[in-house]
Formats: structure tokens, sequence, C-alpha cells
């Protein structure tokens, strides 16, 4: 099979790769999973309606007549007593059965991938998605919805896969399977209760985050220019003397984390190891990058040398994931928390995550372009609908869409599974208290500021990426990924697929026939977003060309 590489590039050290089947499923079916497995993998558990393989070990637990297993959790804890509470206290996927049901669930912010197809009344469920490919026989289909979401934000959004007929699970929910029938259940998390409270104050949530970590002799941190890590960092070096400390070049032409991490470092005492990857490494990492994350991201391939030492070195690794959104206030501005109209404030949201928007849009055919604002549109309004009405709303809209799908992927798939990854701000009880900040009080990051100095003055005085860039505003440098070699190996694949390039304005198609492109495009950089794109989609249309159908279907 032709996307079998990618997959089995992985190794499941810290947490399993998990399948299975719930509800009337089918041997046949249920065998063209197991034979698309990734990895090795053995029975599980089994109850009436389900049936769970893993690569590894998985946690039991049992509350009366109740009984369960969990893998990846995020956060630590006593057993829990249902599925409910472990997908919001251990923040864990899992499946569990009781008198008269079975269910499969994932965690409460939909942080751990599983992925379904539905056929009839059984859901069979992988860890990743191309297992899934061959179960039933038929070809797929390409949602275009989810093309249209990663180019809008880096990657899909709600319960969206490149695929039609293969979804992902949304956050606190689970398919169920009662009285000889599947249901879709979920349940609103308690954090979700949390009034905005004026009188908290930097050192009540600095006591949280503190009381969530668990750092031990083995623990790294990737320590970049920003607040995320440097906070970690602090509460970090508090419980364990000599840390190390790992930065990455990111490839963004700047390069300021390499400028700003070193101070910081040596102010906690952190052993400091900085990389500056080969000026190939964009294009020797990007296909396995592409397949490792399912082709749902066009984000991360500078992290990947980083993530091949960190698993010789064997580290339990320190990831600032979502601090600057849930502390930091990330996206929210006083225009959008004035916006009396919720669907003005969205749609003011949105514009805020998608970067270069109008510039983006119109490298694309006109008639793309309204399928794809339409596509996108939809699927976000699907996503950010649970959290109407809500105080933090505009957070955990940002949290739901962007943060825990697109960045998420990184602690998840380019670090773990085989890196033992630890979320601190994604807690239980860290989003709890960040959901009691005043929206207001976030605002241009004032809050988290005050939460830094609080913890160390020192390292609060220090540059950072949050500050504002200096002026005169640098220059921006050579970057890998728009390197000659990586810009005509993306133009290539675009060149080679119909589909793509169908999709792409008219001006786009023939400045890519042109000698001067690549120069060009290293300018634009709402071109080079939409080059990219289009790459990773040519990619994808290649690798899984045996399992698609192209001529059926929606087009865009």
């Amino acid at each position: 099979m032709r996307h079998a590489p990618g997959g089995r590039a992985i190794r499941y050290r810290s947490r399993p790769y998990v399948c299975g089947a719930l509800g009337d499923w089918d041997r046949r079916r249920l065998d063209e999973l197991l034979a698309a497995a990734p990895t090795a993998v053995k029975r599980t558990a089994e109850h009436d309606g389900l049936v769970l393989h893993a690569s590894g070990g998985t946690d039991r637990w049992r509350s009366g007549d109740h009984r369960g297993r969990l893998w990846g959790p995020l956060a630590d804890g006593p057993a829990p007593r249902g599925w409910r509470e472990a997908a919001e206290s251990r923040m864990a996927a899992g499946a569990a059965a009781g008198p008269g049901y079975a269910a499969l669930h994932t965690d409460a912010l939909g942080l751990q991938d599983l992925y379904y197809r539905r056929i009839g009344d059984a859901v069979y469920f992988s860890g990743r998605i191309e297992p899934l490919l061959p179960v039933g026989g038929a070809r797929a289909h390409v949602d275009w919805g989810a093309w249209a979401s990663t180019l809008a934000m880096s990657s899909p959004v709600d319960d969206r896969t490149p695929f039609a007929e293969i979804k992902r699970m949304r956050a606190a929910g689970a398919w169920t399977w009662r009285d000889g029938r599947l249901h879709w259940e979920s349940f609103e998390p308690s954090w979700a209760g949390a009034e905005p409270d004026p009188d908290l104050g930097p050192e009540e949530a600095l006591a949280v985050l503190e009381d969530v970590l668990a750092p031990d002799r083995r623990t790294a941190v990737t320590l970049s220019g920003g607040w995320d890590s440097r906070l970690l960092g602090v509460l970090a070096t508090r419980k364990v003397a000599r840390m190390r400390a790992w930065t990455v070049s990111t490839d963004d032409g700047l390069d300021l984390d390499v400028r700003y991490a070193p101070a910081v470092a040596e102010a906690l005492g952190l052993r400091h190891r900085v990389m500056i990857p080969a000026d190939t490494a964009w294009n020797d990492h990007h296909a396995a990058v592409w397949r490792r994350t399912g082709y749902q991201t066009l984000f991360h391939t500078w992290l990947m040398p980083l993530a091949e030492s960190l698993r010789r070195e064997r580290v339990r690794l320190l990831d600032g994931l979502a601090g600057d959104v849930l502390f930091g206030g990330s996206f929210l501005s006083e225009a959008t928390l004035a916006e009396p109209d919720p669907r003005d404030r969205w749609q003011l949201l949105r514009e805020r995550m998608e970067r270069k928007r109008d510039e983006v849009k119109a490298q694309l055919h006109p008639g793309v372009e309204a399928a794809f604002e339409e596509l996108h549109a939809g699927a976000f309004k699907q996503a950010v609908a649970p959290f109407d009405g809500h105080p933090a709303a505009l957070t955990l809209g940002a949290l739901h869409t962007r943060t825990c799908r697109s960045i998420g992927i990184s602690p998840m798939w380019i670090f773990a599974p085989e890196t033992e990854t630890a979320l601190p701000f994604v807690h239980p009880e860290a989003v709890r208290t960040a959901l009691r900040i005043p929206p207001e009080a976030k605002v241009g990051k004032a809050f988290y500021r005050r939460m830094l100095e609080a913890a160390d003055p020192r390292t609060a005085a220090l540059p950072s990426t949050n500050d504002p860039l200096p002026v005169p505003r640098p220059a921006i440098g050579p970057r890998r990924q728009t390197g000659p070699a990586a810009i005509a190996a993306l133009t290539d694949r675009v060149r080679s697929s119909e589909t793509v390039m169908g999709l792409l304005s008219d001006d786009l198609r023939a400045d890519l026939a042109g000698a001067d492109f690549a120069e060009r495009v290293r300018k634009d950089t709402a071109r080079f977003r939409v080059l990219g794109w289009a790459g990773l989609l040519a990619a994808w249309l290649e690798d899984f060309a045996p399992h698609l159908d192209l001529d059926g279907g929606a087009r865009p």
C-alpha cells in the first residue's frame, strides 16, 4: 500500500496505536483494518459490540459495573468512574463498557486522534487515517471542505479529514452502542462552567500550573524565544535541577528563537543546545512530516531534526502548547470583544487566525475561491457553535479550531508517540483556571506578562518574540523552505497534478511556468503559502491515488 511507509516510520513507544470496531461490526472488515495497521497489534478488550486492538499498554479502570481502557492520558489522576471522567480528568482517549452499552471516546479537548469510518450500524476506528481506507472496499472521495480549511487555517476543522468518508472524533464525545443502535453522545466539560473572576491574580494561576507540573530528571524543555516555554522552564527548574533545554531554528528567516533563547537558558541554569539544521533539511524531511501528520497541516517540518535528536536521547519533553491562547489571549482584541453580534465576533476571530486571508484567496480560481469560502465557513461555524454565549467563547473557538488541530499535531505526532510529551497548559485544572481570567484582562497579553513577571522578573525582562519587532524591522534572511531546491520540489509536484493546477488562478498557473517563479514566490508570502498547500495536496493525491475516486463526488 502506497501510504504504508509514512505510518511504519512511527515507533509507538509513549502512546500505543489503537484500532477496532464498535456496533454491529463485520469480521471481514475488521480483518481489513487489522491487516493495514502500521504496527503489530493484539486484541486488548472485547465486549458486546466492541473490539479493541492495541500495539502496547493501555490503562485499565473499573468502577462498579463499568470498566474500560484508556490511552495517551495528558493528566495524571485516579482511575476514572466512567468514560466522561476519563475524557475530562485524564484527558485520554479510550473505550468503555457497562450494562447495556459500549463506548469509544476521545478526550475533552480533542487532542487525541481517533478516526472512524461508519459503515451501516458499525464504526471502524483507528489512531491513524490510513488503515481505514481499505475497510469496506469502496474508494474514498476528497473532502474539499477539509482542504479549504487547511489552506485557510493550516489544518481541517471540526470532524473533517482529507477523506470525505473518514471523520475525526470531536472533542468531549463518544460513539456508543446501546439497544442495538449506534449513538453519538457528547458532554460539556466541567471547566466550561468556569466564570470570569476579576479577583484572580497571576500568583494563583502560577500556583495551579506549578501544581500540575511533574518534571523528573529526564525532563527537557523545547525553549523558544517566547513566553510559553520560558514560563514552563521557570516553574520546572523549581522542582528539578540541571534540566536540559533545546532550541531549533524556526526557518522563518529571522531566527529570533535562536537569538533570544540562550540568555533565558543561562538565567535559568539550563543546559542548552541550539540546533541549526542543514540547508537541505526541508527537502530531507517534508515528505516524512506530511505522511506522519496525515497531510493535515502545512506546519512543523522545521521541528523534525529536533524530534529525531530527542528520540535518541529518550527524554521526557515539556511542551508549551496552548499557553499563548489560554493565558496569553492570542487572537483576542478589543475589537473582537466589543463586537455585539456573535456572528461578527466569530468572523473577526477567523480573520485574525487566517493570515493574509485576501491575498491567499486571490491565488485561487474564482469559482474555487467562492466554493472554498463557503465550505470552510460552514465547517468553522459548526466547530465553534458549542461555544456560543460562553464568556470565553473566542478563546475556546481558537483553542478547538487551530490549537488542538493544527498546532497540537506537533507534540502529538512530531514528538510523540516516540517521545513522552507533557502538555501542562492543557491540564484540566490549567484550562479551568485560564477560563476564569476575564477575556479583557488577556488583551495584549497583559495578564500573561504579569504571570511571567511574578514567576521570575529576570527572565520576564529578557527580549522575547512576544515583544514588538525592533525598528527598523530586521530583514528576512534565507529560509530552508524557500531555497531553490525546495521551491523546485513544490513546483514540480504542483505542475504534475492536473487536479491541483485546475484549482489555481490563471495568473498563478502562468507564473508557475515562468523561469523566475522561484525568486518571485520567495518575496510573496501569500503565493508561497498557496504553493505549499498545493504541493501538499498534490503529494496526497499521488500517495493515495489507489484509494481515491476522483471521478465521483463533488468538486470544488
